[in-house]
């Protein structure tokens, strides 16, 4: 290693760790730090004073541009799914139909669907009063019933777009969302199988047994009111439009299918098919979109700011001399450990995929990933690390713990061991796509 490459590393590692150490330590937000360090690099790295700010504002521009709509719509449809009571009509169809033969099945699989337009931590406080009901009706032990929702909320949130943080990663990493979904939903099935595994099995060496009568959830309205089809079609109908960019035609035919399958545009008419729940709603559309803006704004500033952060990177050079002189063994392991050390240390699964993508993207050449197929592994590779490992420093940590009524020893026992193994799990399925892709 020359005596650049080996500065540059220890620049890129120095710059890991300041953010490491400022969000989680010094526990201060996300895109506070990620802005400062965007600078500091700009600064450090001999770029004229002048130019960093227009520098950062270009990226954080077109950053914006590119996910914006895309978070909006996603976390509008999520709510209106919620408050509707739609998402939990879903919910309970599948659970009570293959719930009294295979209660844990049940709820990882309705974890695994409803994550996927609704945030893994509101899933869970809207099924837990179901998790409740399942585990009376049918004697099964309410934490491996816990594990097994928890793993699979936490799947498809770290994994499928359109969530926002998978979302963010796939624009960052220049792959087209529906390319990533059908491989996102068979490495998160695993995962989430893995974690129903782990919840039946963890049971026996645990002491602790939670009541089952626990503080019930109130719904906004009876999701027995609505029609279970216009629960489906809202999520639906966004992942097929997704998928037909896959489907190659000619002529006009061609032109709709890009325009349809562009993940903004199948998000908006999933949003559309979504409207007659809305009535469903105490807000309104109006009181919807107010609390969806406010939920996702920071969500936004956040992939912004790292928008900024990767664009500045590689405007210093760094990034582009370590990626020459990175073996290409590394390959996939990298936005995994990037990921997953992310994670572990602040906590956030939407921080860690985001920074890792973005401090992945320009290495993608030395790690021999500059492939449509390459980029596509690098981003199930780093969703699988932003799985590793839920512990007391996540919100969503204390979510299952708290609801589920058990203690924080049992938490880590349980529930932080199935993403430990959920994101082992993930990588090993994302190494055998690689041998067949």
């Amino acid at each position: 290693m020359d005596h650049s490459t080996l500065h540059s590393s220890l620049f890129i590692l120095s710059l890991i760790a300041v953010i490491l150490l400022l969000i989680g330590r010094c526990k201060l937000p996300p895109f506070i730090v990620l802005l400062l360090c965007a600078c500091a690099a700009g600064v450090f790295s001999g770029i004229p004073v002048s130019d960093i700010t227009p520098q950062i504002s270009h990226d954080m521009g077109q950053t914006f541009g590119e996910v914006a709509l895309l978070i909006i719509f996603g976390v509008l449809l999520g709510n209106i799914l919620e408050k509707s009571g739609g998402a939990l009509l879903l919910a309970e169809k599948l659970i009570f139909s293959i719930g009294q033969r295979f209660p844990a099945l049940a709820m990882g699989i309705a974890g695994y669907i409803i994550s996927i337009p609704v945030y893994c931590d509101s899933g869970f406080i809207l099924l837990n009063s179901i998790r409740q009901s399942i585990a009376e009706r049918t004697h099964c032990n309410p934490t491996s019933l816990s594990v097994a929702l928890g793993g699979g909320l936490f799947a498809t949130h770290a994994l499928v777009p359109p969530t926002p943080g998978p979302a963010a990663a796939t624009l960052i990493l220049g792959i087209s969302p529906s390319l990533v979904i059908p491989w996102a939903l068979l490495v998160a099935l695993m995962s989430t199988l893995v974690a129903i595994l782990w919840g039946k099995w963890v049971i026996r060496w645990l002491n602790e047994t939670p009541p089952i009568e626990i503080k019930k959830v109130k719904t906004v309205s009876s999701p027995h009111q609505t029609q279970i089809w216009l629960a489906i079609i809202p999520i639906l109908l966004p992942l097929i439009l997704m998928s037909m960019a896959n489907f190659k035609t000619n002529g006009t035919e061609q032109s709709w299918a890009d325009f349809l399958s562009q993940p903004a545009n199948a998000l908006f008419l999933g949003l559309l098919a979504s409207f007659p729940l809305v009535r469903k709603c105490r807000e309104g559309l109006a009181g919807l979109f107010r609390e969806s803006i406010q939920s996702c704004a920071m969500i936004i500033l956040i992939i912004t700011a790292g928008g900024a952060l990767a664009g500045m990177l590689a405007q210093t050079g760094h990034i582009a001399r370590i990626a020459e002189g990175l073996p290409e063994s590394l390959g996939l392991i990298l936005p995994f450990l990037i990921a997953a050390l992310f994670k572990t240390a602040q906590g956030s699964t939407t921080v860690a995929l985001i920074s890792a993508a973005s401090m992945v993207e320009p290495l993608l050449p030395g790690l021999g990933l500059d492939s449509q197929n390459g980029r596509l592994l690098a981003f199930l590779s780093a969703g699988c690390g932003s799985m590793m490992v839920t512990h007391a420093n996540d919100s969503y940590f204390w979510v299952v713990t708290q609801f589920s009524g058990i203690s924080p020893a049992t938490g880590l026992k349980s529930f932080t061991i199935a993403t430990l193994l959920q994101a082992l799990t993930g990588l090993g399925t994302v190494l055998i796509i690689a041998r067949l892709l």
